[in-house]
């Protein structure tokens, strides 16, 4: 997906040669935005944990604009399945399902050990179907 710029032109993000579509219709795309999410959400913690909601990992991706129902279940799909393979856990104790990746789990290590991003989306693209 590369980078997107996002010109404002007063009242709503004008997005330059990107449309929203474009998000689904390469499911590497979601992959890439995921792994942009996380790799700056434990790359830059200061304690041991990170508890982040779907919409946070767009966020933290730098792609706020995208957050439609499509995407942010894409973006759940992703998130489930590294729960499954246990490189993060689920807490929905208070109504809002939160995902938690603490230190320990091979996703924070490569995240906070890694290069870049780069290396958070080759480990998720190996890991997720």
């Amino acid at each position: 997906m590369g980078q997107v710029k996002v010109n404002h032109d007063g009242t709503n993000p004008v997005v330059t040669g990107f449309k929203i579509t474009d998000i689904y219709k390469d499911f590497k795309n979601v992959l890439d935005v995921v792994s942009r999410g996380l790799w700056a959400m434990v790359k830059y913690a200061k304690g041991n944990c990170v508890s982040f909601t779907t919409r946070k990992v767009l966020e933290y991706a730098e792609c706020e604009f995208l957050a439609t129902p499509v995407v942010l279940t894409l973006v759940r799909h992703v998130l489930m399945q590294l729960k499954e393979k246990g490189y993060l856990w689920v807490d929905e104790s208070r109504g809002v399902r939160k995902y938690v990746v603490c230190r320990g789990s091979l996703l924070w290590d490569i995240a906070k050990n890694g290069d870049g991003p780069e290396d958070v989306f080759a480990f998720i693209e190996k890991e997720v179907e």
